[in-house]
């Protein structure tokens, strides 16, 4: 495993979140946790990404079908973000002022 693992627990205790919550995140892959025998445990490169979901519920008090739904959408907007640069680039070298001559 290339990253550091935190347990469920120990986030749920410091975040203040429900570890059914987490839990349920995961039934629904929006997350990965990985099971060992001595419990379950999360990516520590995942936990601001599960902190945001958590806010999502906790604070704005959308239910886990809409977190899926919302989650999908970012996910989307940031892969279409990712190409518009992508073809931005592309269509830089076919401007560039070296060719206009």
């Amino acid at each position: 495993m290339s990253d550091q693992l935190i347990s469920v627990e120990v986030f749920c205790t410091h975040q203040g979140v429900e570890a059914s919550f987490v839990h349920a995140l995961c039934e629904r892959g929006l997350i990965r946790l990985t099971v060992l025998d001595h419990g379950a445990f999360v990516e520590t490169s995942l936990l601001p990404h599960i902190e945001k979901l958590a806010r999502m519920h906790y604070d704005m008090d959308i239910d886990l079908a809409g977190i899926e739904a919302i989650s999908h959408l970012l996910e989307r907007m940031q892969r279409l973000q990712e190409e518009v640069v992508a073809l931005r680039d592309r269509l830089g070298l076919y401007e560039s002022p070296d060719l206009a001559s």
